[in-house]
């Protein structure tokens, strides 16, 4: 009952937040997706990231579009709840979903392509109609070869200064997602070290270290979610 009572007191502000546009987790909690304060609490890093660039921003790809719920029925045609939150985030911007499974997405500025994420094939056609991106976030299976072969298909489309994202990294250690103790090879983990590296070598002929150059400018790294920032 007390809750129920919360509830009634807390909509209204929540709705007139959210049609300030600019609060993101008035947005995501009016939409109804799990990235808000009610749950794993993305917007507070997503706002501390995409904050001043929120105008500037023209196409955001998001891997996994959700089901009934952000928890549950992803069988369903139902969805879209974090789309509609970054359309209405990113008022400048074409908002593209993927998924495995057909979803009734679509509206104003929000495109949907059905899809496995794994698929190199259909990830470059995605990019071939709707690339480069400043934003990509992947929310989708959390198996860690997926995440790899994504990341390896979309960096090159990511837009120099842009940010791709990889959520729910916990799921790393679970074997349910491929997963494993520290060391398993092809998690999201290991990519994130992998990345270490590319953010972090440079061209020293004096140690003998192979001329490279970078093309991860930052990584921020959160115990649920990491933000690679691409080179400038």
């Amino acid at each position: 009952m007390l809750r129920q009572s919360w509830r009634r007191v807390t909509a209204p502000t929540v709705l007139l937040r959210a049609h300030r546009k600019s609060d993101l987790d008035a947005l995501a909690r009016h939409y109804g997706t799990d990235k808000s304060s009610q749950h794993h609490c993305y917007t507070r890093l997503y706002q501390r990231h995409f904050r001043t660039r929120r105008l500037a921003v023209r196409s955001v790809l998001e891997i996994g579009v959700g089901g009934i719920t952000s928890f549950e029925g992803f069988e369903t045609t139902a969805g879209g709840q974090s789309l509609r939150m970054w359309r209405d985030y990113f008022p400048n911007a074409q908002i593209v979903g993927v998924d495995i499974n057909e979803k009734d997405v679509r509206g104003t500025r929000i495109h949907f392509e059905r899809g496995d994420q794994s698929d190199s094939a259909f990830l470059q056609e995605v990019v071939r109609k709707y690339g480069p991106f400043d934003v990509v976030i992947d929310d989708g299976s959390h198996i860690g070869r997926h995440i790899n072969a994504s990341y390896a298909a979309l960096w090159p489309s990511l837009k120099p200064g842009g940010i791709y994202v990889v959520e729910d990294l916990p799921v790393a250690y679970h074997p349910r997602y491929e997963g494993g103790p520290p060391g398993t090879p092809g998690t999201a983990v290991e990519l994130i070290k992998a990345q270490v590296d590319n953010a972090i070598r440079r061209n020293e002929e004096s140690i003998g270290v192979v001329s490279f150059e970078p093309t991860v400018a930052a990584i921020h790294l959160y115990p649920e979610i990491v933000f690679f920032k691409k080179k400038a």
